[in-house]
């Protein structure tokens, strides 16, 4: 799916791969550090939802027929993100 289709690039792509790869991993970084949990629980819970997108989320979008190009999109656009992401990430649970 993702060789076959041009990437596309719109709001709601850009949206899901912002909560994916940052919302989600400060959210998680936040609220354990907020309870009092350290190392090596939060530099790992933190890690685990900074993994992008995976891709069930296309195979989804062609089995329901809804938003394909987006899904397609938003992983890979995830993936490419999760570079820099992950390594932001990696040095803050550090």
């Amino acid at each position: 799916m993702l060789a076959s289709g041009k990437i596309k690039v719109n709001r709601s792509v850009l949206f899901f791969v912002f909560l994916k790869n940052i919302v989600q991993p400060v959210l998680v970084l936040g609220g354990l550090r907020r309870i009092g949990y350290g190392n090596p629980i939060v530099s790992e819970a933190v890690l685990t939802t900074a993994i992008p997108a995976m891709p069930i989320v296309i195979m989804f979008a062609l089995q329901y027929r809804v938003a394909q190009a987006e899904a397609a999109s938003a992983v890979f656009l995830s993936v490419m993100g999760s570079v820099v992401t992950m390594g932001v990430f990696i040095a803050l649970t550090n």
